[in-house]
């Protein structure tokens, strides 16, 4: 019994060590004019080992950290200075803070008191964290450290203005994000950097702001100019210039993916695919499903079934948002909520008329019709490339908006219990998931199905919004009007058009989809290369200061 007991308490112990969790850093930056900074940081943490918490931050170049304090639940901690002992027991460190020196920075160290829960805010001085350049005042910070005993479930950082003068704007202020999936930006005032995904071991949050001179005063200044500071953070970057060739960057990603140490894991993904593996059994409960289904999956719900769509590749084959863009454009044309006119300067092309009013319940769904709707302008008229620039201009709201998509269809399977735990499915969950992949199939083989001439009309709109989704309604388009001509006729009367325009109509509502979201994340990368903020880029950031790797309970 005692080698049971012994075997059991071993086995406890990876589960009870795997309950470590960092749920958020939220810090706070002033920045004052001499360059010096007043940080916060408030951890939200889940403590199981160790009798400390220690955040070392190294890579200083001329800044020093210091005047640590640190409280939980409204008490203040005893300082003892930078006189840290870390040799003392979990009771000893309670309640105490202090400083460590080691050979490239410092560490700040807190008692943990207990295991279980805890919201600690510690905050410190930082001088010449913004440094004068030749051309410009920047710096170029790590605030949060790779590396960590959990990885942080959120991390935000708010940058402040402190120094009584201008506000920060786009006009004086430029910012970049490294090493999380996040955005950054200047909004009222204020710096934001801020995760939209959970941290991995290794991420990180660096932060590179650059700042025109005549905001600051800083103590500290490093000789160089600040193209030479962000030529070296954006090495290894996503963030591109406009004139940046498109194709050289994709040929050298593949290039670098395949030879610098991916090509073991390409020639696996590979293998599978081909032989039809490529599902998360997580999500569909298989990885291999060829089946058919001749009904619309999740009830109808595009949302739902872009979500499944999205998240359920094993090796990132991801769809395209245009495609739901493309499937939403369609479904309002057939519902009347737009309709379909000849374009007078082009034959061959067609423009979309809103309606005066159209209900939409749903919210996100709603949020696209009036960005469109918005584009058409006061005659309220959708003509070519009006979509598209509007989208330059309001290229974050485009962006942003697949992620609340994405939002919404999680929702939908989170309201219909079809998640056991995280993105696992239940049994139901995944046999309604694999119902997305097998109405596909269904679609791309219906010249196959004995049973195609079983369809009704009506259920044709279904199909021609779900395919648009899929990214084939081209090609099943062009099989329903092959196989039954009469009927596509009498869908294209549903909305006033012949069978010709119909076709017009389907390739073109992908075709302006696909342009909307192209253009708007060219635009974003565009801006963001310029410091005009946007998504951060996981990669670059070098040349950083402060931060380090590791940190948290010890």
């Amino acid at each position: 019994m005692k080698r049971i007991g012994a075997l059991l308490a071993g086995l406890a112990i990876p589960l009870v060590l795997s309950a470590q969790r960092i749920r958020d850093v939220d810090i706070t930056v002033d920045l004052q004019a001499d360059g010096s900074a007043r940080i916060t940081q408030v951890w939200d943490v889940n403590v199981v080992r160790g009798t400390e918490w220690y955040i070392p931050i190294g890579n200083l170049d001329g800044m020093t950290v210091g005047d640590l304090s640190v409280s939980e639940n409204g008490r203040a901690f005893a300082s003892e200075g930078r006189r840290w002992d870390t040799e003392r027991s979990l009771e000893q460190k309670a309640g105490r803070c202090g400083i460590v020196e080691t050979r490239d920075g410092v560490e700040l160290c807190w008692g943990q008191g207990s295991y279980g829960d805890h919201i600690w805010t510690a905050s410190f001085t930082v001088t010449g964290l913004v440094q004068r350049l030749d051309d410009a005042d920047a710096f170029n910070f790590m605030f949060v450290n790779p590396g960590l005993a959990a990885p942080p479930e959120h991390a935000k950082v708010t940058i402040r203005n402190a120094t009584g003068g201008p506000a920060w704007t786009y006009d004086n202020t430029g910012v970049w994000g490294f090493g999380f999936d996040g955005e950054i930006n200047v909004r009222n005032g204020e710096i934001i950097a801020e995760s939209s995904e959970p941290f991995g071991p290794l991420s990180k949050l660096i932060a590179m702001v650059r700042f025109d001179k005549g905001l600051f005063e800083p103590a500290v200044s490093r000789s160089m100019s600040f193209d030479e500071m962000r030529d070296i953070a954006m090495e290894g970057s996503a963030y591109s210039p406009e004139e940046e060739d498109p194709f050289e960057k994709l040929f050298l990603g593949i290039f670098a993916f395949i030879f610098l140490g991916g090509l073991a894991t390409t020639i696996w993904g590979i293998v599978q695919q081909a032989l039809g593996k490529k599902y998360k059994k997580s999500l569909y409960g298989k990885n291999k499903i060829t089946e058919w289904y001749r009904e619309a999956p999740m009830q109808g719900d595009l949302f739902a079934s872009f979500y499944v769509l999205e998240n359920g590749w094993r090796f990132g084959g991801k769809t395209s948002s245009h495609g739901l863009i493309g499937a939403l454009f369609l479904r309002w044309i057939l519902d009347g909520k737009m309709s379909v006119q000849p374009d007078p300067k082009k034959s061959k092309r067609v423009n979309l008329a809103f309606a005066e009013e159209a209900e939409i319940a749903d919210g996100v769904e709603r949020d696209l019709y009036d960005m469109a709707r918005e584009a058409s302008g006061a005659n309220l008229l959708l003509e070519s490339g009006e979509f598209e620039k509007w989208s330059e201009k309001n290229f974050k709201k485009v962006t942003a908006w697949p992620l609340k998509a994405q939002e919404r269809g999680r929702q939908y399977l989170q309201d219909h219990g079809y998640f056991l735990r995280g993105c696992t499915t239940t049994e139901e969950g995944a046999r309604e998931a694999c119902h997305v992949i097998e109405f596909k199939n269904f679609l791309n083989d219906f010249t196959l199905s004995k049973e195609r001439g079983a369809v009704e009309v009506g259920l044709w709109k279904d199909y021609l919004v779900f395919a648009q989704l899929y990214g084939i309604a081209d090609r099943v388009a062009e099989q329903f009007q092959r196989l039954f001509p009469a009927e596509f006729q009498e869908v294209a009367g549903c909305i006033g058009v012949d069978p010709t325009a119909m076709m017009r109509t389907i390739r073109m509502t992908d075709a302006l989809s696909a342009s909307v979201i192209n253009r708007a994340v060219a635009r974003q990368q565009a801006g963001s290369y310029s410091g005009k903020g946007g998504h951060t880029s996981f990669g670059g950031g070098g040349g950083f200061s402060g931060g380090g790797f590791g940190g948290g309970s010890r």
